[in-house]
């Protein structure tokens, strides 16, 4: 596993001053929604910990790499050194920019990635080559799903026959699998490959959520029409399965590479481990609740993501 030798922070300061250490070696998303003013969402932080989820007490080395008093979120690690997320623009003059950032590990500093004049959500590394796929507000206030380039231009709107898009997975090259607003919420299959593609409705009343389970044909999210389940779907088969109940009142989870499944209910982190048994995904005991050695998410945790060596978690908590 991946370990921390130091992670130092200055928590009380406006800006990290000291340097992250790590010690890797290789193997291998909204509290709101997009279209929500400032104002609305939640000020939060992101924190991040060494990780083992075979241990008593997963969580360990809690260190806040964010300090803003505004709406900062959607982790997702693009590889075990980078750590892309949104963060809320010009606050103080009332503006609802959201930016794409990127917290460096080892330079242990984040920088402003898109610096645009739209909005840009739920950064997602793109399948083939560099750069990534973001829900980006346009001028008249749609959800499009844009290829960005490494240095945060805007290239091309991926498939402009879907809209609003809250949420993307890449399937492989060329098909995603998106989460689309409307009443209700749909999952929906896109082959951004074929001009004025008909998207196929996958699902109906799902959540934010959405993951490939290991390296599988199957992607797994959640249906909330008669409850809160987590749900797969097998993009070979086309067939969706139920998996298990959701913890109560859990809404995004993440994925860990090693098939361990991750939420929260605001107040409790929640983790359970699944296999592929057969044709299926089966639940392996119950869910475990995380305890974290240091109580610096003292009002909760909102999401998490997972580092694809599963040595790092990062948590979105409110701010104190």
């Amino acid at each position: 596993m991946t370990l921390f030798n130091r992670m130092k922070l200055n928590r009380d300061a406006t800006r990290i001053t000291q340097y992250f250490y790590i010690k890797l070696y290789a193997s291998l998303l909204l509290t709101c929604l997009c279209a929500f003013q400032i104002s609305a969402q939640q000020n939060s932080d992101i924190w991040v910990g060494k990780l083992n989820l075979w241990e008593k007490d997963p969580i360990s080395e809690l260190v806040q790499i964010t300090d803003t008093d505004s709406y900062t979120n959607q982790p997702y690690f693009f590889d075990n050194s980078h750590l892309f997320y949104t963060q809320a623009m010009n606050v103080e003059a009332g503006e609802s920019q959201i930016d794409v950032w990127v917290f460096d590990f080892k330079l242990g500093t984040g920088k402003n990635v898109t610096q645009s004049t739209f909005s840009e959500y739920s950064p997602t590394p793109l399948p083939y080559g560099a750069g990534m796929s973001v829900i980006r507000v346009n001028g008249e206030g749609k959800q499009e799903l844009w290829e960005i380039d490494p240095q945060g231009k805007a290239i091309k709107n991926i498939v402009p026959e879907v809209e609003p898009v809250g949420y993307q997975v890449w399937m492989n090259n060329k098909e995603l699998l998106l989460f689309v607003l409307g009443e209700p919420h749909t999952l929906q299959r896109v082959d951004s490959a074929k001009a004025n593609a008909v998207p196929q409705i996958v699902d109906s009343n799902i959540g934010a959520s959405l993951f490939q389970f290991e390296k599988t044909d199957w992607f797994l999210y959640t249906n909330k029409t008669d409850g809160n389940y987590l749900n797969a779907y097998n993009i070979k088969s086309k067939k969706v399965i139920q998996v298990a109940s959701m913890p109560k009142n859990s809404e995004y989870f993440s994925v860990s590479p090693i098939g361990h499944v991750i939420t929260s209910d605001g107040n409790t982190l929640w983790q359970r481990k699944f296999m592929l048994k057969g044709e299926k995904i089966k639940a392996m005991d119950k869910w475990l609740p995380i305890k974290m050695s240091q109580g610096e998410c003292e009002k909760g945790v909102s999401r998490t993501a997972v580092s694809p060596d599963t040595s790092m978690i990062a948590l979105v908590c409110p701010r104190q």
